[in-house]
């Protein structure tokens, strides 16, 4: 949908600094409410280089992609005025282009601002449901539109929340659509530091395996904490994986009425992801999964843990039952309260 600039400024009360939610390489994002629905309202800054070519083929990417986790693009404006400014100490009539993408809002702010020093400061239900939700939306870019889409720009503050803690991938202004799967070259060097993967880095090199890479950063950090990221390349991995289950060890126990059952059935699922996670990040890009992989490889988890969570059940019906008879009636039943 085209917005007239008009519009936006607007709603945005002409970009007031106190509209603002965040900045980022590529612009400013704003609050606002359009037709009775909040949106954010990303506005480009006036960057060497990006011309109306990278505009549109951005539009065209977002627009095409309908999925429940990646963030939904209303609309945008391409508009062109004439303004004087100074440059260089002189005024001069230039010609400014205002090129800006409206997205739906997302209240459960991002991810980043739920990840601690040690692990992630959500129960472990949410957290796996952010993996889960992160793995399909980049799934979705990757395999869903005839050409592969690639984030390029894969981290917490890209994954944004709805009110159900739904995660959502934004921001897709580096994303770039490649002819074929098939790595290639490039001399861009945008993306954040300790999310881009080591052959991006040494030669510019992009393939599918960019996002992955990405992907077990921001899986490793939610697990094991921000500051704690580092140990996963200063210890052999069987050794981080039981430093990430002891850390999640503690915060069940300190859970009032969190069963044993339960916390076997949790910390497998802890286990599982972090060993994928370690699968992503590994140097040689060739070693790491694709994700369409790492989605399948979730969802045989889930149904082995789900049958764990069944047999628990069935099991802790048994116990009652047995106690009943011993008691006079008398028993409690124990439900298995685990992310299955």
């Amino acid at each position: 949908m085209d917005i007239q600039l008009h519009e936006i400024e607007a709603i945005t009360n002409k970009f007031a600094d106190d509209q603002k939610i965040g900045s980022g390489g590529y612009g400013d994002v704003y609050r606002a409410t359009h037709k009775g629905e909040e949106i954010a309202v990303k506005k480009l800054h006036q960057l060497q280089g990006l011309d109306d070519k990278q505009f549109h083929a951005e539009y065209r990417n977002l627009r095409e992609v309908r999925h429940q986790n990646v963030v939904r693009l209303i609309g945008y404006c391409y508009q062109t005025q004439k303004k004087y400014m100074e440059h260089n100490g002189e005024l001069v009539f230039a010609t400014i282009m205002e090129r800006v993408l409206c997205f739906e809002y997302m209240h459960g702010r991002s991810l980043d601002k739920h990840i601690q020093d040690e692990s992630c400061g959500l129960e472990w239900p949410t957290c796996y449901k952010i993996i889960k939700g992160t793995c399909e939306g980049l799934d979705h870019l990757h395999t869903s539109q005839g050409k592969p889409i690639f984030h390029l720009d894969l981290k917490p503050g890209n994954i944004l929340l709805d009110e159900s803690m739904t995660p959502k991938i934004g921001d897709l202004g580096l994303s770039r659509l490649v002819a074929s799967t098939k790595t290639h070259q490039t001399r861009m060097r945008d993306g954040t530091l300790g999310f881009m993967p080591p052959e991006y880095v040494d030669s510019g090199f992009i393939s599918k395996k960019f996002d992955v890479f990405s992907l077990g950063v921001i899986i490793i950090k939610m697990l094991a904490g921000d500051k704690s990221y580092f140990r996963c390349s200063e210890m052999p991995s069987e050794q981080f994986i039981e430093f990430v289950r002891e850390i999640w060890r503690k915060k069940f126990q300190a859970k009032p009425g969190y069963s044993s059952q339960s916390q076997e059935i949790d910390i497998l699922g802890v286990t599982s992801c972090v060993e994928i996670a370690l699968k992503c990040v590994d140097r040689d890009r060739n070693k790491r999964p694709c994700i369409n992989d790492i989605v399948h490889e979730l969802d045989q988890l889930e149904a082995k843990l789900k049958a764990m969570s069944l047999a628990s059940d069935v099991s802790n019906d048994a116990t009652v039952q047995v106690r009943s008879s011993t008691t006079g009636g008398r028993g409690c039943h124990s439900s298995v309260s685990s992310v299955f």
